[in-house]
């Protein structure tokens, strides 16, 4: 099964399942796949209430980690992501990438404006 979430900026991430493994990437508007280590389907305002839980001194402005920091907050977002609790919001991709061998780095996507799921 495939997700694609088409963003109001014009990039598609895309959520492939295939049987118990779990892919994602993103397709920006040039058309270039960047692959991402995970991604959440995420309510906004949940994901800003998430970052304001946790202590400033761990965010900075493009909202970077220390390592271990970013996947901790990545856990977090995945348990607040449950459809169930979007109700309407608007709602984004919150992914998490690698940046180099020692540190990850969380991004987020612009508005998601339409889901196609293709079985």
């Amino acid at each position: 099964m495939q997700v694609k979430y088409y963003t109001s900026k014009g990039s598609i991430y895309v959520h492939e399942i295939a049987g118990e493994n779990e892919f994602w990437f993103k397709q920006d508007t040039h058309g270039d796949i960047h692959p991402l280590i995970g991604g959440i389907h995420i309510s906004r305002k949940r994901l800003q209430e998430l970052v304001s839980e946790y202590p400033s001194t761990l965010l900075d402005k493009t909202y970077c980690f220390d390592v271990g920091v970013e996947q901790e907050f990545f856990e977090d977002a995945k348990r607040e992501a449950y459809p169930d609790r979007i109700h309407g919001d608007e709602t984004i991709i919150c992914f998490l990438i690698k940046r180099n061998s020692n540190c990850y780095a969380i991004g987020c996507s612009s508005l998601v404006q339409k889901i196609e799921k293709i079985e």
